[in-house]
């Protein structure tokens, strides 16, 4: 049985090793972008937003929805299909992606389009650890490609963002800003994905502050907390090797169950105000 466990550890921790891991993604198929922050600079009501994609129909002059939900922002008036008198200058921020669990690069990834009946787009990208727009810093220009009028020509364009590896919190944005008129831009899905998950001795808590008695755990967390951690402010998070959360409690004296996760490797996120632990575990 040990031997078998040995085994089962080292092909998890050696698949680990080589994947890489969607900390965030977003692809619109619910038609709702209200965790995002939309902000139409130019204030003429024309702003980012949650629809499906447009086709342009010839027999009645119009745009009309076609087939895939994106994220999506146009210089339209969807009434006459002719352009706005004003140009576009529109901001949509991400919600809070939290890359503290990772190491290595970090890659944000566009699925996005230039709408039919345009030419090539730049968007530009930017990035922060406030959702301040003043605080935000370019990261790149994309130049979002299309070869026909009317086709759907969704692909994928990446940008490194490493420079916010291990940050609790990481904002993206998205900006729609041209001094000509345009049809639009639209995005199917937007993701985050990093190359590694940090070290054991990355994310381990010092055993005097914060341990689990054993790991791997079979039914429940024997947490042994210090005593900052010990009230009904702190907050116990467990997130599963993707970085997805699959578990929350607040703390309470008694062991937190894991009896209903799959086996696999998980961490624990202790956070207090703004004091923040980490351990990493196996479930048996």
């Amino acid at each position: 049985m040990k031997k078998n466990l040995l085994l089962v550890l080292f092909i998890m921790i050696t698949t680990i090793a080589s994947a890489q891991f969607t900390i965030w993604e977003d692809d619109f198929d619910d038609a709702d972008a209200s965790d995002w922050t939309l902000l139409d600079r130019d204030g003429n009501g024309s702003n980012w937003l949650a629809r499906k994609n447009i086709q342009y129909d010839s027999n009645t002059g119009t745009f009309v929805d076609s087939n895939f939900s994106v994220l999506g922002t146009y210089n339209i008036d969807f009434n006459t299909s002719d352009y706005l008198a004003t140009f576009e200058d529109n901001f949509a921020i991400s919600p809070a992606i939290d890359a503290s669990f990772y190491s290595g690069k970090l890659s944000l990834i566009l699925n996005a389009q230039p709408s039919v009946v345009e030419g090539n787009l730049d968007i530009s990208v930017y990035g922060s650890t406030s959702p301040d727009p003043a605080t935000f810093t370019l990261l790149s220009t994309v130049n979002l490609k299309r070869v026909t009028e009317d086709q759907e020509e969704f692909a994928d364009y990446t940008v490194d963002i490493s420079q916010y590896t291990g940050e609790t919190t990481v904002y993206i944005a998205l900006e729609a800003k041209l001094n000509y008129h345009f049809s639009g831009y639209e995005i199917d899905k937007i993701s985050v994905v990093a190359e590694s998950l940090l070290g054991v001795d990355d994310v381990t808590l010092e055993s005097q502050v914060c341990r689990i008695n054993q790991n791997p755990v079979h039914e429940s967390l024997e947490l042994q907390l210090g005593e900052q951690f010990q009230n009904e402010e702190t907050a116990l998070k467990i997130y599963n090797a993707n970085g997805i959360l699959v578990k929350e409690s607040p703390y309470k004296p008694e062991n937190l169950s894991v009896s209903d996760l799959p086996q696999g490797l998980y961490f624990l996120a202790v956070t207090n105000n703004d004091v923040s632990k980490k351990i990493k575990f196996i479930k048996k």
